[in-house]
């Protein structure tokens, strides 16, 4: 009898799954080079088994067996990471959460939502529609991403400016360690109960424990949004006007900046044409809203161009579309055709390193892509992420892939250089682990090695993973 045969004992019917349709649709997430390599053809490595538990007990069970084997475990939640955070490996299993989709109880009182890790994010806004709740985390992978993955990736959503990130809104927590023992974390508005482990886990991408359960905290869902839309003549100026407006107090909780390529992408249906474009959303509801959105009204307008409000009415319809773009792209079907590469790069930086990460980087991309693209999207009042789209052509797909490589280690160096992190929300995986050890220094990296060791000394979880 097989280890695999002997853990299929162990578990409900059904959860073990070793189909090779199965296997070979969970061998990679949506990274654009494993993407790439699929529909090139390439030989990629495909998990022994795709592992399919429903309660947290049945990833105990997996994780003690997998520690007792030595069988690398690949945590996967819905695929959509775009950074290589859940390859597989030759003889690993992927350890699949989509199962673990029940909602629990939703808590009126305290505002706060009980959820297992599998839930995608649209499900859960549509259960929390019917108590008046939102929790406020609207990434834009929304309906094909789920909460362990939010958790795993560290994610922000597209109102994190006014709502906060994961970590803001992530009260409590059960995970299961390496060996199988399981952490349960009660959700507390805040506690100085030693480190916080909850926040350990943030971004930890699979390799400390599987979160299995978490209770998130909500927020009164917006009856509806106001918008106002300026125009700037350059980067700097708009980047300058939403900073203003975040420190101002207007309880603006999108604020989106878009250099003058990104504006055109974004709002060309609308006729514009020319010039940045600076975006701020207010939830209406909260008291005191005309004079908020004045406030801000007249710091955009001191050196910008009024647009008016359907800018924001808008991108708020169209904002997830670039997913079905995307997948367009990069897809089996390859819309452009071979040898293209779409990608996204997002760091952050002070607000005094704003100008150089967005100058250095653009310029080391479009050394190597036809087209770059770059907007700011969550904006804190000490700095703000960037995010830059970009466009790679080569005579094939060999030849694109060198490109991409080539670009990506020019502007993840520039952004060092610059003193920004390589990554604000969409996690590390294998496309940016050759750069963590810029990003933490060698001391860092060294604590985060020891912090695996300690907790996993066999090495089973996500092996290739937060590798410096």
């Amino acid at each position: 009898m097989s280890s695999l045969d002997i853990l299929a004992g162990r578990l409900p019917d059904g959860t073990v799954n070793t189909d090779p349709g199965t296997l070979r649709e969970h061998a990679i997430d949506s990274w654009s080079l494993a993407l790439l390599r699929r529909v090139r053809g390439d030989d990629l490595p495909e998990p022994a088994a795709v592992l399919f538990p429903a309660r947290t007990g049945e990833v105990a069970t997996i994780l003690a067996w997998a520690s007792q084997t030595g069988t690398a475990v690949i945590p996967r939640g819905a695929g959509s990471g775009v950074c290589g955070g859940a390859q597989a490996q030759t003889q690993a299993v992927v350890l699949d959460l989509s199962r673990m989709d029940r909602i629990g109880e939703v808590d009126t009182i305290s505002q706060t939502v009980e959820v297992q890790a599998g839930v995608r994010g649209d499900r859960l806004e549509d259960e929390l529609t019917r108590s008046g709740l939102t929790v406020g985390h609207y990434p834009q992978s929304i309906a094909i991403s789920t909460v362990g993955g939010w958790i795993a990736a560290s994610s922000a959503g597209q109102a994190s400016t006014g709502f906060g990130a994961i970590e803001d809104v992530l009260l409590g927590l059960t995970a299961v360690l390496p060996d199988g023992e399981i952490l349960r974390l009660r959700p507390v508005p805040r506690s100085a109960a030693g480190p916080d482990l909850r926040r350990l886990l943030v971004g930890s991408e699979g390799t400390l424990a599987v979160v299995t359960e978490a209770t998130l905290a909500c927020r009164p869902r917006p009856p509806g949004w106001e918008w106002l839309a300026f125009s700037y003549p350059d980067f700097t100026t708009m980047a300058t006007a939403l900073r203003d407006v975040r420190r101002a107090g207007t309880g603006a909780a999108v604020l989106r900046g878009y250099d003058e390529t990104d504006a055109q992408l974004g709002f060309g249906a609308l006729g514009h044409a020319s010039g940045c474009v600076a975006l701020a959303g207010f939830p209406a509801g909260p008291p005191g809203l005309a004079a908020r959105k004045q406030a801000a009204a007249e710091i955009m307008a001191a050196q910008g161009t009024e647009l008016g409000a359907r800018y924001g009415e808008h991108w708020w319809q169209h904002r997830n579309d670039a997913v079905q773009t995307f997948a367009q792209i990069m897809g089996p079907d390859r819309t452009f055709g071979s040898g293209v590469i779409v990608d996204t790069m997002e760091v952050a930086g002070l607000w005094s390193a704003v100008p150089r990460l967005y100058g250095s980087i653009r310029t080391a991309l479009s050394g190597h892509a036809q087209a770059v693209a770059c907007h700011l999207s969550h904006l804190y009042p000490s700095g703000s992420s960037l995010y830059f789209t970009f466009l790679i052509t080569g005579a094939d797909d060999d030849e694109a892939e060198t490109t991409y490589r080539a670009a990506w280690q020019q502007a993840a160096h520039s952004c060092g250089e610059a003193g920004g992190t390589i990554t604000h929300h969409h996690g590390v995986g294998r496309l940016k682990a050759p750069f963590l050890t810029q990003d933490l220094g060698e001391t860092g990296a060294h604590v985060l090695t020891r912090i695996r060791k300690a907790l996993d000394p066999a090495g089973i979880m996500n092996p290739k993973g937060l590798r410096p």
